[in-house]
């Protein structure tokens, strides 16, 4: 199984994130989180089964939010470097 590493940045997205969510409807940033640790989870055992992007990077939709992971494989490990919005321009990430 793969080690998963998410990037200081990444967790202050991922906090962002649920507070809007949790302002919005109390409970739904939970449920936002919960989904993520599950796409976390998928990442951990099949990282090479996500959608490449450009190079290494890859990224993994989550189900039930509107939301893309980017990510990249280093060894045994992923490397999580973003969350977006599925309508933001993840080409972005790489300017």
């Amino acid at each position: 199984m793969f080690q998963i590493i998410v990037k200081a940045e990444v967790r202050n997205m991922l906090n962002e994130i649920y507070h809007w969510y949790e302002e919005q409807v109390p409970g739904l940033g939970e449920r936002f989180l919960d989904e993520m640790d599950i796409g976390l989870i998928k990442l951990k055992k099949a990282p090479y089964s996500y959608t490449l992007l450009r190079g290494n990077y890859r990224q993994l939709l989550l189900k039930n939010f509107p939301y893309k992971v980017v990510f990249e494989i280093a060894e045994m490990s992923v490397i999580v470097y973003a969350v977006f919005h599925a309508k933001r321009d993840s080409e972005k990430f790489f300017l």
